[in-house]
């Protein structure tokens, strides 16, 4: 979710160049080299590579994000789950840079450090944290006018208490049906090294090392309000009703 939150509002603008007026002091030059935007999200549930982080309950999601001209950019997300390590919120920082190689293509790089303060369960006394490496491919323009396509792989050395190496491959495409509403697409592989590092970091009763998911929907825009309706799910064979396909709804303002 938080990444998909992070490609949305950089493409409201932030890092891209600001042209200063000449006639403008050293520091309030200095300043109009960044931008800061906001966004809010209001959700049914909170959804993550295809299964439920807040047990199936509405969520509050919302970030903020600083962004330098270069391409450089800190941004910080949270929101309402319930975690891993019996806690009731994550709170994430993302370090990352946005390489716009033309006026259709772009990559980011990113490292992302997750955090689930308020929890002390752990099965096996290592902590729920984790950091994660990314990069993300971005086109416009593909098949049709003002699409999006996008291309991203996620790895974590460390994953959830200590479950050792987790990668995440993932690709999404919309395009536009009538003004302001576009359909979308997308899919998802998790990886673990073993099925003892998959059960102890992402399905706690998972019969292999990986699973797929999947989401498609519509997205619409009304004044600055994104609506989506979805419906999410996976291949993941689990007693646990976190993991049953659902239907998605969520509001989300940017500022």
């Amino acid at each position: 979710m938080k990444y998909s939150v992070l490609a949305a509002m950089l493409a409201l603008g932030c890092g891209q160049a600001v042209q200063a007026d000449t006639g403008t002091s050293a520091p309030a030059a200095f300043m109009d080299q960044f931008s800061v935007h906001g966004t809010l999200t209001l959700s049914s549930d909170y959804r993550s590579r295809g299964f439920s982080k807040s047990s199936h309950k509405p969520s509050v999601q919302g970030g903020m994000i600083l962004a330098h001209q270069s391409g450089a950019y800190l941004m910080l997300w949270g929101a309402s789950a319930t975690t891993p390590n019996g806690g009731s919120m994550e709170a994430d920082a993302i370090v990352g840079y946005t390489w716009r190689i033309d006026d259709k293509n772009s990559l980011d790089f990113f490292y992302a450090d997750v955090n689930y303060p308020g929890g002390d369960f752990s099965p096996n006394g290592k902590s729920a944290d984790f950091g994660e490496y990314g990069v993300m491919y971005k086109r416009t323009g593909t098949l049709v006018a003002q699409d999006n396509l996008s291309a991203a792989v996620y790895y974590s050395p460390e994953y959830l208490f200590g479950s050792g190496n987790e990668y995440y491959f993932s690709g999404e495409y919309s395009f536009p049906v009538v003004e302001n509403v576009r359909l979308f697409g997308s899919a998802g592989y998790t990886k673990q090294d073993s099925v003892a590092e998959f059960q102890l970091g992402s399905v706690p009763d998972g019969k292999k090392d990986n699973y797929f998911d999947y989401k498609v929907g519509v997205r619409g825009d009304y004044k600055g309000v994104t609506t989506e309706l979805a419906w999410v799910g996976n291949n993941i064979d689990s007693q646990f009703d976190m993991y049953d396909d659902r239907l998605y709804v969520s509001v989300t303002k940017n500022f």
